[in-house]
Parts: C-alpha cells; sequence; structure tokens
C-alpha cells in the first residue's frame, strides 16, 4: 500500500485512491469513496514479526469461556462437532474450549508466545499467518476468526483464503471492531481501538460486502458491546487509554457474576445490536 500523495493511499481492499480521513501521528486513516474500506497507515512500519513478537509472552486473563460455548454450541447445531481451524488463536482461550466439546481443531498463530501456549494443547498448530498454511481446500467445517482481521494487511485477500478452505455449507465466525460504533463515534481517535496495529476498520456494510464477494451466501453481521474503558481519558497518543486486558477480565467477572449487571448488560446490547452502535462486530456466515 504505497503512498501516492501527502493525503492518499491505495485502499487496502479495492485499491483505489482513499484521501486522508484524519491523522493522530502515530497512525493516519484514509477513506475509500469507492469500497467504503478505512485504511490505516502507521508511521512506523514493521513486520508483523516485529509487531506481534510480545503478544501472548505472559499469562493471559481468563478467556471468555460462556461466549465461545454459547458460539460452538449454535455451530454444533449446524456441522459439528467437526474440523475446526481458529485463525490467529492467540493463547488459545477458545481452542481449549473446542477441544473439550470434541472438536478436531488445527490453530495458526504469529506469535511467538501465541504458539508456544497452543502448543501444550492437542490442536494441530501452525507458526504463522493463514496465506502461508497451504492447507487444502474445503478442509474445515467451521472457522473462527476472533479479532485478527484488522490487523492484516490485506483483508480481502485473508478472507477469501478463510473462504477457500471453509467447505461448502461450513461456517466462518469472525469478530472485529466496529468503525460505526458508539465509541468511535464518540471519542473519535481517542478510541483505543484506532492503533498502529490496526491495518483496516470495517462497518457491517462494508464487512458484509467483502464477505459475500468472497463466497459466502449467508451473511448476518451484528453489532455488540460497548468499550467503556475507553471512556476515561488517558495518557497515550490524543489522550487514548490503552487497553488493559487484565483490568478488562475483572471488569467482564464482576458483570458475569451480578444476575443484575448480566440484565442490564443483556439490554444494552439488544439496544446496540438493533442501532447498529456496538463497538464489536460479531460475523456468523455460512459458505
Amino acid at each position: 500500500m504505497a503512498l501516492r500523495t501527502a493525503g492518499v493511499v491505495n485502499c487496502r481492499v479495492c485499491d483505489a485512491a482513499a484521501r486522508l480521513w484524519a491523522d493522530r501521528g502515530d497512525v493516519a486513516l484514509f477513506h475509500c469513496r469507492r469500497c467504503g474500506f478505512v485504511s490505516g497507515q502507521p508511521r512506523e512500519r514493521l513486520t508483523a514479526e516485529d509487531r506481534y513478537r510480545n503478544y501472548h509472552a505472559t499469562s493471559s486473563p481468563s478467556a471468555p469461556e460462556e461466549r465461545y460455548q454459547e458460539w460452538l454450541a449454535e455451530a454444533e447445531a449446524v456441522v459439528g462437532p467437526g474440523r475446526l481451524l481458529e485463525v490467529g488463536a492467540g493463547s488459545g482461550g477458545l481452542v481449549r474450549v473446542a477441544l473439550s466439546r470434541g472438536w478436531k481443531v488445527d490453530a495458526t498463530e504469529v506469535s511467538e508466545g501465541g504458539v508456544r501456549a497452543l502448543r501444550e494443547t492437542r490442536a494441530t498448530v501452525f507458526a504463522g499467518d493463514i496465506t502461508a498454511a497451504e492447507y487444502g481446500a474445503a478442509q474445515f467445517d467451521l472457522v473462527v476468526s476472533l479479532e485478527v482481521l484488522e490487523h492484516v494487511p490485506a483483508p480481502l485477500v485473508h478472507l477469501e483464503e478463510m473462504s477457500r478452505v471453509t467447505r461448502p455449507g461450513g461456517l466462518l465466525i469472525l469478530t472485529t471492531p466496529n468503525f460505526q460504533g458508539l465509541s468511535r463515534r464518540r471519542l473519535g481517535l481517542r478510541w483505543r481501538v484506532i492503533d498502529p496495529e490496526h491495518l483496516g476498520y470495517f462497518t457491517p456494510r462494508v464487512l458484509s460486502q467483502l464477505l459475500r464477494r468472497v463466497g459466502y451466501t449467508s451473511v448476518r453481521v451484528t453489532s455488540r458491546g460497548l468499550d467503556v474503558l475507553s471512556w476515561r481519558r488517558g495518557s497515550g497518543p490524543a489522550g487514548v487509554s490503552p487497553f488493559d486486558p487484565t483490568t478488562s477480565a475483572q471488569l467482564r467477572e464482576t458483570v458475569e457474576n451480578s444476575w443484575f449487571l448480566r440484565l442490564g448488560k443483556s439490554a444494552v446490547n439488544g439496544l446496540l445490536r438493533v442501532s447498529g452502535l456496538g463497538d464489536s462486530l460479531l460475523v456468523r456466515a455460512q459458505r
């Protein structure tokens, strides 16, 4: 993705001219009028190996297992438990849940810490990006990609590969931040998701179109969640509050341990789903 002029780059999806939307210094965002995608351009250009070397190097906070159980149960009603691929599996929270439910699991991961953790499970692990793994076509009943798509430099290529390895009738579960969500609208460049590590930003419409373009025939994109921890002003670039996974996990545990807070969370998520203003996009798609 090369700069054409100071205020224009090639869109990471369609290669059309994407014009400068905002520049925070450490990262600039460019909006493509042709396809609607927002491309991130970090000031410091690092390889994926450098960027994610320290990911999952220490013990991770507890994974949202209840959520994983729910998603996998829904998938099992259609295709499984069968063969599952998690793309960018991190330290293996979903992998462990899937294995316990009887799935045969493959996993890809680029960080050294994540690969080490995954190799302690019974999953078959590929250390690298899915585009280098050379999986056979139509191998998997379910492909899962959680908070990965925003990190990749060529999202259409990434989606095409996930579609290629999904069998006809197979499923995709994918999450990525929502660029039209409430936190981005309120905080703008102060939202912690606006980050040099994130090379692409999606809206429900853009993501739906891309998924259909690569071969998914049944696509459902909903929004959920509110990144309330980002609403306090931080000390990072432009007052960004950096993500604290431990605090986030503690907040999630507090909510899950209170019926009243769970009820409130369910009501809020219902409103966010209807309005499309949730901070995270959740995709359920069928090949």
